[in-house]
């Protein structure tokens, strides 16, 4: 989902340790520029409200219909952005099939699991669980051999893994044991297409690829969701209407372009921090706009996540000067 713009090769939003946040600030030239730091909050904004903005919409639409919605929406506005900025040609039918099979992973798995989640378990909690995706990115790279395994990056996988189960279980105690597996799952889905594409993003602009991969993701959507979409849109109430236009133009398009123009300007350490907002954000807006209560239950699974993230990003960081970004240091476009 790198220190300089020269080296963002992939449309993801990484994490990093929340304590560290103001420690990275301080020193930096980012002090220099308030502009990245309003425009990263208001990324974690757009990101944290996604799942109230999917949890609105789904009292009219099914997981199916919705996700299929977002996501033909979203790649219509890529498409569009792409053929005004970059007209990057794909040069073989061989990247084609990539850019198709990363879709499975990156867009159809990832949003049919992480909308399904949503009505099964609360938004904080899905959200919370989307912070362990550096950690099971980094496992993913060590299984597949594009990471060297230390007892460091072993300790954030166990350490974040641990939270994960934790939330898991407490999920079990209040009956939303599938939604908080499904939600994991969705990000282990995203985890394997940030490790598989980084080929590809070496190769090609981001924007091509993301385009692309949203591309395929209609086509392999449409199976799902289309009987659903065309039978339920036409009762979707006006505020669905709306909801709908925020996550596509908000947590999706607008969100990815924020990103990459503070990744522009900043270290992705720093950027990367910015993460541990969504959780916060998404809890104080869950309570009032869904009703939702926060248990208390979450807290050690949220301490261990955050631990484990950490530690992982750490390691990353003492990587040789050089060497090629990790999977942890890149960064994330959405959930």
């Amino acid at each position: 989902m790198t220190a300089r713009a020269s080296n963002i090769q992939t449309p993801a939003l990484a994490t990093a340790a929340g304590p560290e946040l103001f420690a990275l600030i301080d020193g930096t030239e980012v002090l220099k520029s308030p502009k990245v730091i309003v425009v990263l909050v208001l990324v974690q904004v757009f990101f944290a409200t996604l799942p109230i903005a999917v949890k609105v919409s789904l009292r009219d639409l099914t997981s199916p219909a919705l996700a299929l919605i977002r996501v033909a929406g979203a790649a219509a506005l890529f498409w569009i952005i792409h053929r005004m900025t970059v007209r990057e040609r794909v040069r073989s039918w061989r990247d084609y099939g990539l850019l198709a099979a990363y879709s499975l992973f990156g867009v159809i798995l990832n949003q049919l699991l992480y909308i399904t989640a949503l009505t099964l378990t609360t938004a904080t909690a899905a959200q919370t669980l989307v912070t362990a995706g550096p950690a099971m990115t980094l496992l993913i790279a060590i299984l597949a051999g594009h990471e060297t395994g230390t007892r460091a990056k072993w300790l954030g996988i166990a350490l974040a893994g641990s939270g994960a189960l934790v939330l898991v279980g407490v999920g079990l105690r209040e009956g939303s044991a599938l939604g908080n597996l499904l939600a994991l799952l969705n990000v282990a889905s995203y985890s394997v297409y940030l490790v598989i594409s980084r080929g590809l993003l070496r190769r090609y602009h981001a924007l091509t690829v993301i385009t692309w991969v949203f591309v395929f993701g209609v086509a392999g959507m449409l199976p799902w969701g289309i009987r659903p979409a065309l039978a339920q849109v036409g009762g979707m109430s006006a505020t669905t209407w709306a909801m709908m236009i925020y996550i596509i133009v908000f947590p999706t398009v607008v969100a990815y372009y924020l990103n990459i123009w503070a990744l522009t300007r900043a270290e992705s350490s720093l950027v990367s921090t910015f993460v541990y907002l969504q959780p916060m954000m998404t809890a104080g807006l869950a309570v009032p706009f869904l009703g939702e209560r926060v248990s208390w239950r979450m807290v050690p699974a949220v301490l261990l996540i955050f631990a484990g993230v950490a530690v992982a990003i750490r390691a990353g960081r003492s990587r040789r000067a050089g060497e090629p970004p990790s999977p942890e240091d890149q960064e994330v476009v959405e959930p």
